[in-house]
């Protein structure tokens, strides 16, 4: 049996890029730093190194922000994006070691329901710019198992800076993955996206104006079935209307800041 030599591929723009994985009919795999999986990699008949093409940035452009796959979560972390909060679910996801190699496009590609940085990601509504088909997709859309052949992936995501972001948690230490955590974001408009995590289940996303009186249930509805070996539904149910008081008192929210009836 031939046993086919592997290709690798670095190019330095993003036109080259496209141009390379149009022409690529065999199983790719794209390079966009560390964390990557050996196996899928050890069955790629072609590489493609994006380090090159500049998307190893977080930029910040008025009231967006705008991140590149190969940019590692310390980047984010480090950045001045106007969300001081997000370094929070960051030191919970990881350590330093981890974020220093972790880029973008590996951690979509592998975070687990239980995911802190996921859970705050989702309340910022990111949306994902694909290449090369220029589509545009929303996070909770992304598939977080990667395909075996990559002729479509994430090259930005880019989200809008709400007004106001709050990240509430709670684990059974302080360093550890929280067992149950809300994120929080107010936009100018009036209106609330908050997901909810910390549970085997992927995050849940819940959206309402500042007028809402059904908030509340809302949330506990969200953590009905969130019952695992950290915590049962019940017990994350009775809490998560105390992380919702909270981020709402944070984000000024004075129509929520009341028990639930």
């Amino acid at each position: 049996m031939k046993i086919e030599e592997t290709q690798y591929e670095r190019p330095t723009s993003l036109e080259a890029l496209i141009l390379l994985i149009g022409e690529t009919h065999k199983n790719l795999r794209i390079l966009s730093g560390g964390a990557f999986s050996p196996s899928k990699v050890d069955n790629a008949t072609v590489l493609i190194d994006i380090q090159d093409i500049g998307a190893d940035r977080v930029e910040r452009e008025g009231d967006f922000l705008r991140i590149g796959a190969a940019a590692s979560l310390q980047q984010i972390m480090d950045a001045d994006t106007g969300l001081d909060e997000l370094r929070v679910p960051l030191t919970l996801e990881a350590g330093a070691n981890v974020r220093n190699s972790l880029s973008l496009l590996n951690f979509l590609r592998s975070a687990d329901p239980r995911s802190p940085f996921l859970t705050a990601l989702l309340a910022l509504a990111p949306e994902l710019e694909m290449v090369p088909s220029g589509k545009r997709i929303f996070l909770e859309n992304f598939p977080r198992i990667a395909p075996e052949n990559e002729l479509e992936f994430p090259l930005w995501m880019k989200l809008q800076l709400p007004a106001g972001f709050a990240w509430e948690s709670i684990g059974r230490t302080p360093k550890d993955r929280p067992i149950i955590c809300m994120a929080a974001a107010r936009y100018k408009d009036g209106s609330l996206r908050i997901a909810c995590g910390g549970d085997e289940n992927p995050p849940r996303v819940v959206e309402q104006d500042s007028q809402a009186e059904t908030l509340f249930a809302l949330i506990k509805q969200a953590y009905e079935s969130s019952g695992d070996d950290w915590a049962s539904a019940e017990y994350r149910q009775e809490m998560s209307t105390v992380l919702l008081m909270r981020c709402l008192q944070r984000l000024e929210f004075d129509a929520f800041k009341k028990e639930e009836k």
